[in-house]
This record gives structure tokens, C-alpha cells and sequence, in this order.
């Protein structure tokens, strides 16, 4: 799916929140005690920088659970517009159910997205996926998760280092969304 934007200060990306998933805390060294922490830190944090026309890439695994209750009370807390590319955990809980698709704003398996950075005159492209590629389209950035990388990780699951390749897990990016600016920002260090 092709999506294209214009404003970049709206714009951010995420992934692995896994709301509902008890033991992600300890498969991944999460710093919560439980689960209602875990989800008040990653709300907070999400509305912190997210404005409410903000428009959201979740790069997978958004919940572990089917419970359309439960997944409507995350979704109606959080900020702005929500693009679902599902995760593994996302067919595996059947979020690719209509009811379930309604409650977002996009979903697919694998978007393209086209920034218009009107103030540095770039469009700027992304191949937004949940599993991290080897090989992506060329002169894209590739944004994914599903590896859990970041400070506390001890993931068995690693990707080598690509400067056009970026993991927009929570885990690796401090339980937050990053901004597209932000995200830029990490791209033009490796650039130099």
C-alpha cells in the first residue's frame, strides 16, 4: 500500500507496544512491574509527543489479545491517526478482523509511505513493514520491529547494521514513539 504525506511534524512511528502481553515484560527486560504500568507508561508517553492530528505507522504487534473491548480502550486513549502494519502477533490475535480494521485508520501488511518535507525540499520514502529485510526498495529507508532491539535487549533475533534500516520498536526507542524528525535526524549521522 502506497500512503503520502505532507506535514512532517505530525508524523511517527512505533512498534512491539504489545499491550495485554504479560510476559513481554520479562522477555524483554521491560522496567514494569505489571501490566496496568507497562500501558500507563506507553499511553503517556505516546499522547507526550503524538498531537491529535498526529498520524501514527505501528509497524506490528500492537496487542496480545482478541478482545475487541480491550483493544478499543487502548485505541480510543492514544493520539492521533493509527496505521496498523500487522505484526506476527496481530494475525495471531486476528486483528485483521473487520471490526478490528475499523478501529484503525489504515491497515496493511507493508506500506510505502512518501514524505513531502516542504521546509528541506526532499520527499523523503520509507518501506514500513513489521519484519526487518534484507533487501528493500532502493533509496528508501526501512522502518520495522519485531527484534526488540535497544538497551536492555537480549534478543536472539539481530539484523545487521544498515544506515538505511531503522528498528521503531518501543523497546528500542524509550517506550516512545519517534517523530519523523527525530527519526531523520539518526539517518544523517550515518550519512556523514
Amino acid at each position: 500500500m502506497k500512503v503520502k504525506l505532507k506535514n512532517t511534524n505530525s508524523i511517527f512511528f512505533t512498534s512491539d507496544l504489545h499491550f495485554y502481553h504479560y510476559n513481554i515484560i520479562q522477555f524483554c527486560n521491560r522496567p514494569f512491574e505489571n501490566l496496568h504500568q507497562m500501558h500507563d507508561t506507553l499511553i503517556e508517553n505516546w499522547n507526550s509527543i503524538v498531537p491529535k492530528n498526529g498520524h501514527v505507522f505501528i509497524a506490528g504487534d500492537f496487542a496480545m489479545t482478541a478482545n475487541i473491548g480491550s483493544i478499543a480502550s487502548i485505541i480510543d486513549q492514544l493520539n492521533g491517526d493509527k496505521m496498523l502494519i500487522y505484526g506476527n502477533h496481530d494475525y495471531q490475535n486476528r486483528l485483521d478482523r473487520d471490526v478490528i480494521k475499523s478501529m484503525f485508520e489504515l491497515t496493511a501488511d507493508y506500506v510505502e509511505l512518501t514524505v513531502i518535507d516542504k521546509f528541506n525540499k526532499v520527499e523523503t520514502q520509507f518501506a514500513i513493514s513489521h519484519y526487518p529485510f534484507m533487501y528493500w526498495r532502493r533509496g528508501y529507508y526501512h522502518l520495522h520491529g519485531h527484534i526488540h532491539s535497544g538497551p536492555n535487549s537480549e534478543s536472539s533475533e539481530q539484523v545487521p547494521f544498515h544506515k538505511m534500516r531503522y528498528d521503531v520498536g518501543v523497546d528500542n526507542n524509550g517506550f516512545t514513539p519517534i517523530a519523523y524528525s527525530e527519526l531523520m535526524g539518526i539517518f544523517k549521522k550515518y550519512d556523514l
